[in-house]
């Protein structure tokens, strides 16, 4: 019962649409959902409204929605929050932090107060893995930031970098390490390309907006 409250209490976190809290505040955009590309992620929120201060600030809470609950998880299970110091043998917990990680992110994504949809999941995720696995979430901003840098597109810039932290972490980590919560990570990172599935398409067929 413990554990379906926290699962809860991260989801309802996550589903907090900042995006279209921030693209009201700053500007007279009423339903960010018919803007642009109809996302309530950052990205979107500075393609209509500007990246400062609205896209900005859609990033930074997307991104805290990810890092509060994991952290706060971590702190009460005992569990390592940075680089596996003071880490124990509790593998239940292990899996019950990657698990409210995820809780979380799918909050973002299918958030019940826009009839559950939601953004991509990438600025949420990165708060994820900031905590629990902060040396692949570094390798994954500098992937995604060279990747724009060269192509001015968020979304192959997002996925380039989520591949490239998948990657750092699964190299960085010993295979005895790997446990139950390997699989939720994976869940995670499935969730977020699912969530760039029409991305993806629009990338192959050469029509995905640049910057």
């Amino acid at each position: 019962m413990e554990y379906l409250v926290i699962f809860l209490a991260a989801f309802l976190l996550g589903s907090i649409p900042f995006g279209i809290l921030m693209a009201h505040a700053f500007t007279d955009v009423k339903d960010l959902q018919t803007r642009g590309s109809g996302n309530i992620g950052a990205t979107n929120v500075s393609r209509v409204a500007g990246f400062w201060p609205a896209g900005f600030l859609t990033f930074l809470f997307d991104f805290l929605k990810g890092v509060l609950p994991v952290f706060v998880v971590s702190l009460a299970a005992f569990q390592s929050w940075y680089l596996g110091l003071f880490q124990t043998s509790g593998e239940i917990g292990l899996s019950a932090i990657w698990l409210t990680g995820f809780c979380t992110v799918l909050g973002h994504c299918f958030s019940p107060w826009v009839k559950f949809k939601g953004g991509k999941g990438v600025a949420t995720g990165l708060g994820v893995l900031a905590v629990l696995a902060p040396i692949a979430a570094a390798v994954g901003v500098v992937s995604f930031v060279f990747c724009f840098l060269k192509t001015k597109t968020g979304s192959l810039s997002s996925i380039v970098g989520l591949m490239m932290a998948a990657a750092t972490d699964l190299v960085i980590k010993a295979p005895g390490t790997y446990g139950a919560h390997l699989w939720i990570g994976a869940a995670l990172i499935f969730l977020i390309l699912f969530r760039h599935e029409s991305n993806m398409d629009s990338l192959l067929e050469g029509k995905e907006r640049k910057f």
